[in-house]
């Protein structure tokens, strides 16, 4: 038997879709990379393809592969290939590779007949071909179906940086003339027309984290977390809970021992400084996180019983909020519980 629960809401899901398709001005995408964000990538296609999805991005050629037997859409491989047997994969389960480098595109020229995404770095200094270089190179043989460009600042609308690389774009489009352009994120696609381009990538904003900094999230929770309470115990004052005895209780404390730790992606950051839920009362996490277990203080929560499931996060406590606490983000947060509770 389980002792946590990852919990999908397909409903919230579907709704946090429907508002980026709304917002797109043309057509809206879908990142699924690291398995949907750690939510399971084959069931964020399959329901995205029954609501008319018809560009799908991810990170590999074997993330598109897992994906090709569900969908008749584009798929686009943002690494693109980084060899022979990789370009070879690519064509052979009709995947759209993103050429990043001049030799990606040496590897793609003899796959004339086959569309490819071109990706041109505009300030993130990641992937992409730097815009500087594009008077040098040949890109007469390849079929480029999309130019490609990410934002580094739009989960903060008035970063400077937003309108740099808008502009820089606008000056690489010129090499591509007519086109089809791929900008927004899941934040640019809200802050305005200029930063999604013909086909926006959504991501993160999909399964419910915030797309900003300093907002509040526009987006519906999708995920929750849940461990189960697996054993209560009462403890005097001045007792020590947990490795290292990091917590001296100062009151007799009612202590829920819960089946979850960091084997399950949860963070030892929250260590004495997390909580949990239940039917939204929070408690206190006291002590480490452990491997598989955490201890948590329910001494006000006098109906939680041996048996009950806790939240992590979800509708209670924000998956946003976990990632604060923990010095991240929540691309990190779901990705690391997300990959370590759910299969494809």
């Amino acid at each position: 038997m389980a002792y946590k629960r990852f919990i999908f809401n397909e409903r919230a899901f579907l709704a946090n879709y429907a508002l980026f398709k709304t917002r797109a001005v043309r057509a809206c995408g879908a990142v699924v990379k690291a398995n949907g964000y750690g939510t399971g990538a084959r069931r964020a296609v399959h329901l995205l393809h029954q609501e008319g999805c018809q560009h799908f991005f991810v990170a590999t050629p074997s993330e598109g592969i897992a994906i090709r037997d569900l969908t008749t859409a584009n798929i686009y491989v943002l690494s693109g290939p980084m060899n022979d047997s990789a370009a070879e994969q690519i064509k052979q389960h009709k995947l759209i590779p993103v050429l990043n480098t001049p030799d990606q595109i040496k590897l793609w020229e003899s796959y004339e007949n086959r569309p490819c995404a071109i990706h041109v770095d505009t300030g993130m200094q990641r992937l992409g071909f730097d815009s500087k270089s594009l008077d040098r190179l040949d890109f007469s043989s390849l079929k480029v179906c999309l130019l490609m460009t990410h934002m580094a600042c739009a989960d903060q609308p008035d970063h400077p940086q937003n309108q740099v690389q808008i502009a820089q774009f606008e000056n690489i489009k010129t090499y591509f003339p007519n086109t089809p352009t791929s900008i927004g994120n899941s934040a640019a696609i809200l802050i305005g027309e200029q930063f999604q381009g013909d086909v926006t990538r959504p991501g993160i904003g999909l399964y419910g984290g915030n797309p900003f900094v300093n907002q509040k999230s526009p987006v519906e929770p999708v995920c929750t977390l849940e461990g189960q309470v697996l054993q209560i115990r009462e403890v005097e004052p001045n007792s020590p809970v947990g490795y290292s005895a990091s917590f001296i209780t100062s009151m007799r404390t009612r202590i829920a021992v819960v089946g979850i730790g960091y084997a399950d992606g949860v963070s030892r950051a929250l260590s004495n400084n997390g909580s949990v839920a239940f039917r939204g009362q929070c408690m206190p996490i006291i002590g480490k996180v452990t491997m598989d277990a955490i201890h948590v203080d329910c001494t006000q929560v006098i109906d939680l019983k041996e048996g009950d499931f806790v939240e992590l996060f979800g509708p209670t406590i924000s998956v946003d909020e976990v990632a604060t606490r923990t010095n991240t983000i929540a691309y990190e947060v779901l990705t690391h519980v997300g990959n370590a509770t759910v299969r494809a």
